[in-house]
């Protein structure tokens, strides 16, 4: 048995006895640990989702015991790319259907539309990884925000869901989300993440299987509920394939499984995937006071535009602070923006409410206050037509008069709160593919130049794993006139294309036992079956030309 876990940027790495002999020094390093930490000033202490301590020192004994623990461990540096870290964690079953290499084909053949939604994720994706991790989490989860909004906390369906996870209002609220005059939570990358993880953990908890999560995060757990109840009432299995749901739902299971083969072999699919550090851009921090967003800013030393990346949630010129909201800041400058709080002399807000009296003209009032009108309206949602005030509360400067940056800033907020349509590559045009070379023989692929394994699968109607396993490929390497066996309809030596054999696991079987009984190579059985076993579970076997 091994077991690997983290310390800072270094992954251990032990074998079952050593871990076996770490285990109660482990827990007298663990009270060591909160002894030296509570010792230390507990406002100089934060804990972020790194778990790191930015701050505070460990006390000599501590770092004695921690050297007496690990000082003769062998470290590795954790991987540098964050993509090896996320396809280390790939755990849902593959599925049986056409729909996956439909939608294979279509991310392989837009590379642009893949690696802008990658570069979209930039930001956040090292964030989403950790999430999923801690909950133990089957790492596809990570990829959900690539085909639900392109990975754009700004996006909005025609069915209002909104932000990165597309949440609708009611399913927003129930799990915390606020939307307020001041701040909309389904916006928040880390809110917004925190509600999405915790509402697919509890729909799996009501039918104990991922792809049925994933239906429900879709269509709705009582739809899905009711499907699944139906098929029961008919004597019908009731696994996702099995359901009869909307063509939405019916795609969006294989959308993922798309992305994520992607993304477990970009190789085989002829795509380039732009890399990602695998290390973390921001961090969470409580600003302990209502300030203005272009004040906010300045003491973290960015541009407002940067700001509201990372804080998407915020729509209006006051950051209202609230005991369980964060603001999120590069790691870099939140040193910068605690230090510069801590100095700053000026007032933190040039915003302040106003109750209008009932009567009172918008335009009046904009030139009371030394803004524009059409500032005015738009940063308090008046309509053009509105021309008088009924009594509401607005925003307004507390000095008249606005300079050059905060009419900058005003510009910024007003891009934020819009919302964008979500960008699913329908406008990019397809990578023309290259011609492939005529089989020599039938049942046979000669290598030509441009040939992918995606390519090739793809003209013979079968899945890139399918193939890989058909002829015994352990890499993607294709080599200039390699001859490969295509048991394809139209060509194979025995006329059938390969299916799907489903064996029921018995109690002690093992996936190396099952590969064996059907001469399939173990690691190609473990990929289809990307789950632990278990006595009752359809283990999926491609077997050639069966």
């Amino acid at each position: 048995m091994k077991a690997s876990f983290s310390i800072g940027r270094f992954r251990l790495s032990l074998n079952g006895t050593r871990l076996m002999k770490l285990r109660l020094p482990a827990l007298i390093l663990s009270a060591c640990l909160s002894a030296s930490v509570s010792a230390a000033d507990p406002a100089k202490i934060r804990l972020d989702y790194n778990l790191s301590i930015p701050s505070g020192q460990l006390d000599g004994d501590t770092a004695k015991v921690m050297d007496a623990l690990f000082g003769n461990v062998i470290t590795a540096p954790m991987e540098k790319d964050l993509w090896m870290r996320v396809r280390k964690g790939f755990a849902i079953p593959d599925i049986d259907s056409p729909l996956v290499s439909k939608w294979e084909n279509y991310y392989a053949s837009r590379p642009d539309y893949l690696n802008r939604i990658i570069n979209r994720s930039t930001p956040y994706l090292h964030f989403v990884v950790e999430e999923v991790e801690k909950r133990g989490m089957p790492m596809e989860f990570a990829l959900l925000p690539m085909i639900e909004s392109a990975y754009n906390p700004r996006a909005e369906s025609h069915a209002k869901a909104a932000g990165m996870w597309q949440f609708i209002p009611d399913t927003g609220k129930r799990y915390g989300l606020e939307r307020t005059w001041w701040y909309d939570g389904r916006r928040d990358v880390v809110a917004a993440t925190g509600a999405a993880l915790s509402y697919l953990q509890d729909i799996h908890g009501m039918f104990d299987d991922w792809q049925l999560a994933l239906a429900s995060y879709n269509w709705g757990e009582n739809a899905v509920k009711r499907a699944v109840a139906k098929n029961e009432a008919a004597g019908l299995p009731t696994s996702y394939v099995d359901l009869k749901m909307p063509d939405e739902t019916r795609n969006y299971v294989p959308k993922l499984l798309a992305i994520r083969n992607i993304i477990a072999d970009p190789e085989a699919y002829g795509v380039t995937l732009t890399p990602v550090n695998n290390q973390a851009y921001f961090t969470t921090l409580q600003t302990g006071k209502h300030m203005d967003v272009s004040v906010a800013a300045k003491l973290a030393e960015i541009s407002v535009d940067e700001l509201l990346r990372l804080n998407p949630g915020f729509i209006r010129p006051v950051i209202a602070h609230k005991d369980d909201r964060h603001m999120v800041l590069p790691i870099s400058k939140k040193a910068t923006f605690e230090r510069n709080l801590a100095q700053y002399n000026e007032p933190l807000l040039n915003w302040q409410p106003y109750v209008t009296k009932p009567g009172e003209r918008f335009d009046e009032l904009a030139d009371t206050f030394g803004i524009a009108p059409a500032e005015l309206r738009d940063i308090n949602d008046i309509g053009n037509k509105d021309t008088i005030a009924r009594g509401q509360t607005i925003l307004v400067p507390k000095v008249p008069g606005l300079d050059i940056s905060e009419r900058q800033t005003l510009l910024a907020l007003h891009k934020n709160r819009e919302s964008d349509s979500i960008d699913t590559g329908a406008n990019d045009a397809p990578k023309a593919q290259p011609t492939l070379a005529k089989s020599s023989t039938a049942g046979e692929h000669k290598v030509a130049k441009g040939d992918t394994l995606f390519n090739i699968a793809n003209r013979y109607g079968l899945t890139v794993a399918q193939l890989k396993a058909i002829n015994g490929q352990k890499s993607n390497h294709l080599a200039l006139g390699e001859t490969l066996t295509i048991p394809g309809k139209a060509i194979a030596k025995n006329g059938k294309k390969p299916v799907a054999t489903k064996y029921v696991a018995k109690r002690g079987d093992t996936y190396s036992q099952i590969a064996k009984k059907y001469d399939v190579d173990l690691d190609d059985l473990k990929k289809w079956n990307r789950q632990t076993l278990v006595p009752g579970m359809k283990v999926v076997v491609y077997q050639p030309n069966s």
